[in-house]
């Protein structure tokens, strides 16, 4: 445990787990070394939501502390540098993960058990597949619990990018980059708006590129390129079904 903490002191490769923190609805991250576990780390919001519970990363971390009338305010916290962020290759005994609720509010977050593992060898795609269709919610206007809708929409995108493989489902191109957590980035696109009662299933979801999505979004051929895409994924379901 480091005490007298000195603000603007640099520590390099600290140890950090994420949290679900007493006290806090949202997703928190510790350091499991040097420092008291109960110090707080500033953390990218990003990777606390995108990894399960106890996903651990090494960074270096600053010694900060806010100010009120030019005094110190509060209790030092550590600052993570993104840059030197670090994903671990350890596997938490219980995947649970936090999913942000904005329609609730900004800071509202529900906690679920991850449906399945994204490592390629863990994924048994067809059984996922049937549990997606299992949550599909083809009645948009049933009203649903907050806790119920989240979890079946994250299931039914999370299917869709699991489907997808790494390969936008529009352009057969591979995804534009990884993410920090070393996940294709693909955006879900809804075929038919959830607005416009479009159901949150597997056949009007779409795991495409942020370009792709510009243009079924924007572009001036957008609604016959929504076309040609949603006849895509509903040829593709019913060969899987076959």
């Amino acid at each position: 445990m480091r005490e007298n903490l000195i603000v603007g002191d640099r520590f390099e490769g600290v140890l950090l787990e994420t949290i679900r923190a007493k006290g806090s609805s949202r997703p928190r991250v510790r350091p499991l070394e040097y420092f008291d576990q109960e110090i707080r780390v500033e953390f990218p919001r990003h990777l606390r939501e995108e990894n399960p519970l106890g996903t651990r990363f090494r960074a270096d971390v600053k010694v900060s502390q806010k100010t009120k009338n030019g005094q110190p305010w509060g209790n030092p916290y550590l600052v993570a540098t993104d840059s030197s962020i670090k994903k671990l290759d350890f596997k938490p005994k219980k995947s649970l993960k936090a999913i942000n609720l904005h329609t609730v509010s900004d800071r509202a977050y529900e906690y679920i058990e991850k449906e399945f593992k994204t490592e390629p060898t863990s994924i048994n795609f067809l059984d996922f597949r049937e549990k997606a269709y299992q949550n599909a919610n083809v009645s948009p206007e049933r009203l649903e619990s907050t806790y119920n809708s989240t979890k079946r929409s994250d299931i039914i995108k999370t299917y869709a990018l699991s489907r997808a493989n790494g390969k936008c489902e529009s352009c057969d191109d591979d995804a534009p980059f990884l993410k920090r957590n070393g996940e294709p980035y693909l955006e879900v696109h809804h075929l038919v708006e959830l607005g416009s009662g479009g159901s949150d299933s597997p056949k009007n979801v779409a795991a495409i590129c942020p370009n792709c999505h510009a243009r079924v979004t924007h572009g001036q051929d957008a609604t016959e390129f929504n076309d040609r895409l949603k006849n895509k994924i509903v040829e593709f379901e019913d060969q899987l079904t076959e």
